[in-house]
């Protein structure tokens, strides 16, 4: 009777424990165990990070991280002269970025508010990806004589490297609101 008894329970044993390996753990945000492997949540996507079983770390793509410049933009639809330069970075999930706002010197004196989205596109137009700046968020530049010469920012934003490695332009809307009358 105690060996009948001991056989069940070890065979309940390993069949909870094979149960395991098919379990879903989440051991962070957006990120969980399934199957002995490792995987993260960006941009509602599922990326595979890393496979438990495998006696080696295979080293990503991503953590080469090269400096890409994307060229600059005209805003003329804001203001005559207007253009924007970015550069950008990708560590990881996070894409990082500096973005260089020229010929709009009288920016904070012109408007009261908003901003503008950088939108990324792949290489046959559509939008993948975008992230806002407010007009608050952007640093002004200034020369010798207390001048305005640019605005710019550095910012960041978590994307997929499928995404990522899609991204083959961008573009800039605004939504910059013109101050009234008033001054508001």
């Amino acid at each position: 009777m105690k060996r009948i008894a001991f056989t069940i329970a070890v065979i309940t044993a390993l069949i909870s424990c094979s149960d395991m390996k098919t379990e879903t753990i989440q051991i962070g945000e957006n990120t969980f165990v399934h199957q002995e492997k490792v995987f993260r949540i960006i941009d509602n996507e599922i990326t595979e990070l890393g496979n438990l079983k495998s006696d080696s770390i295979t080293k990503s793509a991503v953590l080469n991280p090269k400096l890409k410049d994307y060229g600059t933009i005209e805003l003329d639809y804001v203001k005559e002269g207007a253009s924007t330069d970015l550069m950008a970075v990708y560590r990881g999930d996070v894409l990082y970025f500096k973005m260089d706002l020229k010929g709009m010197n009288d920016l904070r004196e012109k408007y009261s508010g908003g901003g503008l989205a950088i939108n990324f596109l792949d290489e046959y137009g559509f939008q993948i990806h975008s992230t806002t700046v407010e007009m608050s968020e952007l640093i002004r530049v200034v020369g010798y004589n207390n001048e305005t010469m640019n605005f710019e920012y550095n910012g960041k934003t978590q994307m997929s490297s499928e995404v990522y490695r899609a991204i083959a332009s961008y573009s800039v809307t605004s939504f910059l609101r013109e101050k009234g009358q008033y001054g508001w």
